[in-house]
């Protein structure tokens, strides 16, 4: 077997198996004594402790969920041409989702901000649940695809 399969097999195996234990630590696993129920005291802990988790995470958050607005506002502040009515006969809801994408994003970053603020276990663990499974996600289609890609040219049979 060629080495690039080999580590595409392991991307594959330890990216599934990472993403499986996130699960597992974020929903199951409280504190030290086991199973738990959630959510978590993040009270408890030091606040340079805390905060030094809280900051990266939610700049994160908050830098994916300010371009989701960015994206929102540049759809509903572009001026268009209007096409010609005879050749567009279909309605155009884009202003609306564009409305409702720029509500949503704001309301989702002053939650985690309150969240945040308050010591919140979800408002931490739910944007580092998003983001390492996106990460892990694509480390796992990357061995995916190295897996499933030939390594050699196909031979005319000569």
């Amino acid at each position: 077997m060629p080495r690039a399969k080999i580590w595409g097999i392991l991307a594959v195996i330890v990216s599934a198996g990472l993403f499986a234990f996130l699960l597992y630590a974020v929903f199951f696993i409280a504190g030290n004594d086991g199973l738990s129920t959630l959510p978590v005291d993040l009270g408890e802990i030091n606040t340079l402790t805390y905060f030094s988790v809280a900051v990266p995470v939610a700049a994160g958050a908050l830098f994916v969920l300010g371009t989701g607005f960015w994206i929102g506002w540049v759809i509903l502040s572009i001026k268009v041409v209007p096409p010609m009515p005879e050749i567009v006969e279909k309605k155009d809801n884009s202003k609306i989702k564009a409305l409702l994408l720029c509500v949503s994003t704001a309301l989702l970053a002053a939650a985690l901000v309150y969240g945040v603020y308050v010591r919140s276990f979800w408002a931490l663990a739910i944007p580092a649940l998003v983001i390492s499974a996106v990460v892990l996600g694509a480390v796992f289609w990357v061995g995916l695809a190295i897996i499933t890609t030939r390594s050699t040219l196909p031979t005319d049979g000569k």
